[in-house]
């Protein structure tokens, strides 16, 4: 029996109509009724589990305002090293920061020291410009500062000149002087199919990107970096071909022919027009195929900026006392080496240690002092993906089953303030959501659905992914994933976009879990045992996700600020006299997530742009 026989059952696919799409959400369609269901059989086990102390926490601490030379430069003047990391699932908005700590006059270089194109961040510059950055550092739009890509990150040459590089030049940014790129594993189009024909035989939640192909190929000790596109080529194609034996054997695996593999690529927008060319190339001409494309695009290509030993460099230019920014990609919990979440993440370490580890600075430089600044974002916490997500308004894997997109969520015409009302009408006092439904002209829906679905799209979250452009699953600010981020790599952070509480009147913080397993079973963790109704407060071991996939919330709810907006270009705050401090409903929010997760705020987002950033200090 062929691979393909055995396979499990195809992902459903996306409607391509929002009529369609509109019934496939309404609460009499099948998948949305389990959903319902689902949640009221987990409801009645949860729902008499006693009130936690913790719901009564009365925030009472106030904060102010204050300039960045006050709170963030001094942190930085006492480090050599400074880390931006991501403190949740990637997308929190880390561009911002890397470009104020950039703009530092002793930070010097700026550099990405691992993982790949998977990765995105959306960079605004001074000309209001908005860029689509993968690999390239945020810093790069910083005049004056020069911006590195690490040896331990894996480049598609051909998507990084057409898809970054290009920008720049479209732009006229200049580049070639500032932008050194270090001897980087390569994401040959083999990778990336290796990617597509997982999901001939099970559910691909990868972003197409190769990712765990070229670091499987790295690990094996296979595969291409830089360095062997300018020697010898013969050796070149020999490694190459050797590593395109993986791929040889996932098309066999999967029961598939490269003419079946061809028809599925085509019907994916993710898959880019060199690998399909792959892909029609005879096999015994392969191997050439790929190395005169990066001919092209690397070695005789004018427009390739200079390559350099990036890591040579970083610890030349802290010998030098110079100070070096290592941006982060992805996310504390989406690093390979998130034990809790290591089997739906990426495929290197995107962790604080990670980064260091991968830019191979001497941990025993003088003064060196490695300083790390969090980032995570609020309101709505957001990952995209599949995996537990326990502080989501629905299961992971939603939206990805229906092959949702923002037009389909505009077809819903859900009434945000009507949405809002009902959603936290329904916490109950034991901060347990009671489930419930959500009817307008359009259907009626499950209230999580709705509240997800207005929340993804409403005007001032837009939470959508930079690379996948999958619709983020939302949720509040989970201070139980928080608290053990902290407890590794704390205490501080910045918390981007907090302007989007200006329009709540009420808001969630995550403060704990409640395991509840549909079928009452007990399972254990790292030696813990969670049975149905054990609760997880924040600060506690944290189970690994097969558990958290089966936790729910505990919401303590906070008073939101619409009267008084932050936002950069609101009339309330370009009223104010600077610095000011900051409203109540604010720093309740801030008082409650530094208290249940230890960390220490130093600024918060107020907008899209650069410096669109509150720095804060407490009174």
């Amino acid at each position: 029996m062929s691979a393909r026989a055995l396979a499990s059952p195809p992902r459903r696919k996306g409607p391509s109509e929002p009529a369609l799409f509109l019934k496939c959400l309404q609460s009499d369609e099948a998948e949305n009724t389990k959903l319902i269901e689902e949640r009221q059989a987990v409801y009645a086990q949860i729902k008499d589990v006693a009130r936690i102390p913790e719901l009564d926490y009365a925030p009472s601490r106030r904060y102010t305002e204050a300039p960045i030379e006050e709170v963030l430069f001094p942190l930085i003047d006492a480090s050599k090293c400074i880390l931006v990391p991501g403190a949740y699932f990637g997308d929190e908005g880390k561009g911002k920061t890397v470009d104020a700590i950039a703009r530092h006059p002793e930070v010097k270089v700026v550099a990405r020291v691992n993982s790949g194109e998977n990765a995105g961040h959306t960079v605004i510059g001074e000309d209001g410009h908005k860029y689509d950055f993968h690999l390239c550092p945020s810093g790069l739009l910083t005049p004056g500062k020069v911006n590195m890509v690490g040896p331990e990150c894996v480049m598609d040459p051909v998507s990084f000149m057409e898809r970054e590089i290009s920008q720049l030049i479209d732009t006229k940014v200049e580049y070639k002087n500032r932008l050194f790129i270090g001897n980087c594993h390569l994401v040959c189009p083999h990778h990336k199919l290796m990617d597509l024909i997982g999901s001939f035989y099970a559910p691909n939640k990868s972003t197409l990107q190769g990712m765990g192909p070229v670091h499987a190929s790295k690990a094996n000790r296979r595969g291409l970096r830089l360095d062997h596109l300018f020697n010898d080529r013969d050796d070149a194609a020999e490694r190459l071909k050797m590593d395109m034996s993986a791929y040889w054997g996932a098309l066999a695996h999967a029961g598939i022919t490269e003419e079946e593999l061809m028809e599925k690529a085509k019907l994916s927008t993710k898959i880019q027009k060199h690998c399909l060319d792959f892909i029609a190339v005879a096999p015994a001409d392969k191997c050439k195929y790929v190395l005169d494309l990066y001919d092209k695009y690397v070695v005789k290509n004018p427009d390739f900026p200079p390559r350099a030993d990036v890591s040579y460099l970083l610890r030349k230019t802290l010998a030098e006392n110079g100070k070096v920014l290592l941006e982060g990609p992805q996310s504390y919990w989406l690093s390979n080496a998130a034990e809790k979440f290591w089997d739906s993440g990426t495929s290197a370490c995107t962790c604080a240690s990670g980064m260091l580890a991968a830019s191979r600075i001497n941990l025993a430089e003088p003064g060196l002092n490695p300083l790390v600044i969090n980032i995570h974002k609020t309101p709505g916490s957001s990952r995209v993906g599949g995996g537990a997500n326990p502080a989501a308004f629905v299961p992971q894997n939603h939206f990805a089953n229906l092959g949702a997109s923002k037009d389909h969520f505009e077809s819903m015409e859900i009434d945000w303030r009507q949405v809002c009302t009902e959603y936290f009408g329904s916490v109950e006092a034991n901060g347990v959501l009671k489930p419930g439904l959500h009817s307008n002209a359009t259907g009626t829906y499950d209230l999580g659905v709705a509240m997800a679905s207005a929340a993804c799209i409403h005007p001032s979250h837009r939470e959508f992914g930079v690379t996948s452009g999958r619709p983020r699953v939302v949720g509040f600010f989970d201070c139980v994933a928080m608290a053990e981020v902290m407890m590794a790599q704390g205490p501080y952070c910045s918390i981007s976009a907090f302007d989007r509480g200006d329009d709540y009147d009420e808001y969630g913080v995550i403060i704990a879990y409640v395991f509840a397993h549909p079928q009452g079973l007990t399972m254990e963790s790292n030696g813990r045992k969670f049975e149905s109704g054990t609760v997880i407060r924040a600060g506690e071991q944290l189970p690994t996700q097969q558990i958290l996939g089966y936790c729910q919330p505990i919401i303590k709810k906070v008073k939101g600020w619409r009267d008084t907006p932050i936002f950069a270009r609101s009339e309330w705050w370009q009223a104010q006299q600077h610095p000011v401090q900051l409203p109540g409903p604010v720093c309740d929010l801030l008082d409650t997530i530094e208290h249940f997760t230890g960390t220490k705020v130093i600024s918060i987002g107020n907008g899209p742009k650069g410096e669109d950033i509150i720095y804060i200090k407490p009174v």
